[in-house]
């Protein structure tokens, strides 16, 4: 006989979605709680989330747990109290986080750099291991997304002090990086933001964040490209006034089995103060593969 914590192990928490054919705040007063928080990396089974929670000086990152049929409270993942954490990566297994920091980097015995970095940690039993940094740059970088064959995908942002952003990939052999590429020009822009990309495991498209845009319905819109061979990527499509708001949309995640889009909307906040919430709708990707943009 199974106990009734045994019982509760086998619940998909987003089960309870499964209806849902335009976006709702997912699980309000759990995880969504108008609040300063982004980034949506769930595990596998869905039972866990990663993200970055504002506080007053400084970003960290956070986990909450599905138990007893609702997430547990934020609970902090304590590298230290100093230094900024944003934009985790977490893979299906929950084990292995990739972010970004500004922690102090060594760039050679003379120089130490704080730009914002790819870390590092795996889970030990005790705990998290200490950030160790992915490969460095020397600009500021952001947002990883890691695919199945250990492809990096990530924002690289200029150090000139703008908001230009462009999403860049570097594959992986042999335990190591190789030497990175960006996406091609009808996917980055010269003088505009494209960041927050989510790959699907298997490469087969990639979601981000666009600002300014002509098609931009709000401050930042998701957009969907098709990956059509080597780096040849498809025209991107706005995921249409069905998923993007006039306000701040970002963040995405798409669940292991395709089901669920997941992302943080500033919708429903005042401009001058916006907060966020995490949202979920019923996704479709097929919908977007050969037509035109959803209005």
């Amino acid at each position: 006989m199974y106990s009734y914590g045994q019982e509760t192990d086998k619940i998909d928490p987003l089960a309870k979605y499964k209806n849902a054919d335009a976006p709702v705040k997912l699980f309000p007063g759990d995880i969504s709680v108008d609040g300063m928080q982004w980034n949506n990396a769930f595990t596998r089974d869905h039972r866990k989330i990663f993200y970055c929670q504002q506080l007053p000086h400084r970003a960290q990152l956070v986990y909450q747990e599905f138990k007893d049929k609702r997430f547990s409270k934020p609970e902090p993942i304590p590298f230290d109290t100093l230094y900024n954490y944003s934009d985790p990566y977490v893979n299906a297994q929950g084990d292995h986080l990739i972010f970004m920091s500004n922690l102090p980097h060594r760039v050679d015995k003379d120089s130490v750099t704080t730009h914002f970095q790819l870390w590092q940690s795996h889970k030990l039993s005790n705990g998290w291991s200490n950030p160790e940094i992915v490969f460095p740059n020397d600009t500021g970088v952001g947002y990883p997304w890691r695919t199945k064959d250990g492809t990096l995908f990530y924002s690289l942002m200029p150090s000139d002090g703008t908001r230009n952003s462009n999403i860049y990939f570097a594959t992986y052999d042999d335990g190591q990086y190789n030497t990175p590429v960006a996406l091609p020009d009808n996917v980055n822009s010269v003088d505009k933001f494209e960041g927050d990309a989510f790959v699907a495991p298997n490469k087969e498209y990639l979601i981000f964040v666009g600002f300014d845009r002509e098609d931009s319905m709000g401050f930042s819109d998701l957009y969907i490209t098709f990956n059509q061979g080597g780096n040849t990527w498809s025209d991107p499509k706005s995921l249409g006034r069905g998923i993007n708001s006039e306000g701040y949309d970002g963040s995405p995640f798409v669940t292991e089995d395709g089901k669920f889009l997941i992302f943080t909307s500033s919708r429903n906040s005042p401009n001058e103060n916006s907060f966020f919430n995490r949202y979920i709708v019923r996704f479709h990707v097929e919908a977007y593969r050969e037509c035109e943009p959803l209005n």
